[in-house]
């Protein structure tokens, strides 16, 4: 027979080796949980086309190879066109193709960026020139979104691989948005290039 004494011995080693198990087993169960919930997520039916893009980068997307079929929405108020004297006249947008209206904005977009060059230069090229002198030039991908307005509402600035300059790309990002082009009556996602200096 087993003594009390052998059995209270043996309680505080049961519950240690209770609580080893404790911890895997909740970690094992927890897992269980988080990859039958991705599962069941992955499973669910993609969202229909028509509904607009949740962020910046998806509006890029679709602004960079819109379809065929869908042309931009009119400009609600002729007032929009009225702002600049290179703005399109609601007649004008209305007749323009999405690939047509993404090339005049990206236009008046490099426009407006080349007219800030000066800006990017002192401010981010040189400081970064002062510490390494190579590359002696760098590549910029700028995706920026405008609203119907022309303002500019969302960018976002990537680095071509081989020309790049972290330090100075990151400084361009902390530039803040204010870049207007006339206004396009539609939002628009546009990628340009630039070159610095």
């Amino acid at each position: 027979m087993i003594s009390r004494a052998a059995i209270r011995a043996a309680r505080p080693g049961d519950s240690i080796m209770q609580k080893e198990l404790l911890t895997p087993a909740a970690i094992l169960l927890g897992s269980v949980f988080i990859a039958a919930g991705l599962y069941f997520g992955l499973q669910r039916a993609a969202p229909p086309a028509a509904l607009p893009p949740a962020s910046a980068e998806a509006a890029a997307a679709s602004a960079k190879a819109p379809p065929a079929s869908e042309a931009p929405a009119p400009s609600p108020a002729p007032r929009a066109a009225a702002t600049g004297a290179a703005a399109a006249s609601p007649d004008e947008l209305a007749g323009a193709s999405p690939g047509e209206l993404y090339k005049r904005v990206a236009a008046d977009a490099m426009k407006a960026l080349e007219a800030r060059r000066p800006l990017f230069v002192k401010q981010c090229w040189e400081p970064s020139l002062k510490k390494s002198p190579t590359p002696a030039r760098a590549r910029y991908l700028f995706n920026m979104t405008f609203d119907a307005s022309g303002k500019e509402i969302a960018r976002g600035i990537s680095e071509v691989r081989g020309m790049d300059r972290p330090d100075a790309a990151q400084c361009l990002r902390m530039i803040p948005l204010g870049i207007a082009v006339p206004p396009p009556g539609a939002r628009v996602a546009v990628e340009v290039e630039m070159t610095l200096p």
